[in-house]
């Protein structure tokens, strides 16, 4: 019977885990197996690295902006508001009132500006209805329908009326009055060639007496004391026939005298006339021009949208404020403008971009889980760098748009809205691991062999 002890020393003496025949029991087998999984995993990686396209961004921080920026709302002249017709975010339609300004000194100088027009081409119209010598004053249809409901006006008419009656009146009585001074010369004139004819006719019948006592006297029959009375007669005759020539020589040259004062008259006149139209003509187009300035001024006392769009940026809030020239008074967002994120880009980055790439969006106003990134594209680069006036910092500006694809992928609930903050990527070239690992060893190869 075997003891205790004999039991436990023969289980001591058979051997543990013993391995199977199947398995080397040298180390040749691992070393090969390592060598190989090394080679293959180098292998791997190289052409990895050597094949397969790393791809890279330019990160940069943007804003939402419209394609053709904000448009601001001013006024020329400022003024006092009357009215405030709209709030921020209202969405507007082209034409609609946004700001009604006060109009009282506008409405007044525009009317009198209107009845001063009206009444220097009612003298205008009176001046040349004179020059062609009418019956009575030819007024337009414009000046007739202006004075039709005004008081003013019409008074006006009234007195160019009776003010072009009375000149005529008077021109034509200086003209009578001449036409009856050279009608009285002429008549005088009449008078005295009448005489004259007397006259001449008394020297024919006493130089025939004469004659005849000549030939008495000669014949010693004739009394000499009545020859020498003939004689004397005639000779005062002649002299008087000298006078009534010399006076009617006097008087055609009154007449003549006459004439051409009636013809001076008639061209002063006329001379008259056409400097007053060409100054009242001057006048016309001058207060024509104030009127149509004015008016202008009073029409834009309501400001309206130029376009479609929402407003933005109020700074009138309060009627009864007063608005400087040129103030802008809020902002229009164009509504149908394409949408589009401006962003500031370093100066080192910059010679990896250009327009057409592409570039991921992410509008970080929304739910980041739930929003998509959207496909974007550049669209302008800054010709020259651009300094930030409180950083001092050097970039490009950058405009990326939305594409289509992008505007596909975005959700009904993505509202744009300038301002918006965006991420944006733009994608650069896709490059090797080898590239980015030879690139640094290739430039330096290339400054150090440079000759300085």
């Amino acid at each position: 019977m075997a003891t205790p002890q004999n039991n436990s020393k023969s289980a001591a003496d058979k051997p543990v885990n013993k391995l199977p025949s199947s398995v080397p029991m040298n180390d040749r087998f691992y070393i090969i197996v390592g060598t190989l999984i090394l080679l293959l995993s180098l292998g791997t990686f190289t052409i990895w690295a050597a094949f397969a396209p790393l791809s890279s961004a330019v990160m940069a921080q943007g804003e939402v902006m419209v394609d053709s920026y904000r448009k601001s709302i001013q006024h020329l002249e400022g003024g006092l508001v009357a009215n405030i017709y709209v709030r921020n975010g209202d969405l507007v339609q082209a034409g609609d009132a946004l700001v009604q300004l006060d109009t009282t000194v506008w409405t007044g100088e525009t009317e009198s500006n209107r009845k001063r027009m009206f009444s220097t081409l009612m003298q205008l119209e009176r001046l040349r209805s004179e020059q062609i010598s009418s019956q009575d004053v030819i007024f337009s249809e414009t000046v007739l329908s202006a004075s039709e409901n005004d008081s003013d006006l019409k008074g006006v008419l009234e007195q160019n009326r009776q003010l072009y009656h009375a000149r005529v009146k008077a021109h034509k009585q200086e003209q009578e009055a001449l036409r009856s001074r050279a009608a009285q010369a002429r008549e005088q004139i009449e008078g005295l060639t009448d005489q004259q004819k007397i006259i001449s006719e008394q020297i024919a019948l006493l130089e025939s007496e004469y004659e005849a006592y000549t030939t008495l006297l000669n014949e010693k029959l004739g009394d000499g004391q009545r020859a020498r009375e003939l004689n004397r007669q005639i000779l005062s005759s002649k002299n008087e026939y000298a006078r009534l020539r010399s006076e009617i020589a006097r008087t055609e040259l009154v007449a003549s005298e006459y004439d051409v004062q009636l013809i001076n008259s008639q061209q002063n006149y006329l001379k008259d006339i056409g400097e007053r139209i060409q100054a009242a003509q001057a006048d016309y187009f001058d207060t024509q021009e104030r009127y149509r300035i004015s008016l202008n001024r009073l029409n834009r006392a309501v400001i309206r949208a130029p376009e479609s769009g929402y407003i933005v940026g109020m700074k009138i809030h309060t009627i009864g404020s007063v608005i400087r020239p040129g103030d802008t008074l809020m902002d229009l967002v164009p509504e149908k403008d394409k949408f589009v994120v401006e962003t500031r880009v370093a100066t080192n980055d910059i010679n990896s971009l250009h327009q057409g790439q592409k570039a991921d969006i992410r509008f970080s106003a929304f739910n980041q889980r739930t929003t998509k990134v959207i496909e974007g594209e550049v669209v302008s680069i800054s010709a020259d760098r651009l300094i930030n006036e409180k950083t001092g910092e050097a970039y490009y500006l950058t405009r990326i748009k939305v594409t289509e694809k992008g505007r596909a992928d975005m959700d009904k609930d993505m509202n744009l809205i300038p301002g918006m903050p965006a991420e944006v990527m733009i994608r650069r070239e896709d490059r090797t691991m080898f590239s980015y690992l030879l690139k640094p060893i290739a430039d330096s190869f290339a400054r150090s062999f440079r000759e300085k």
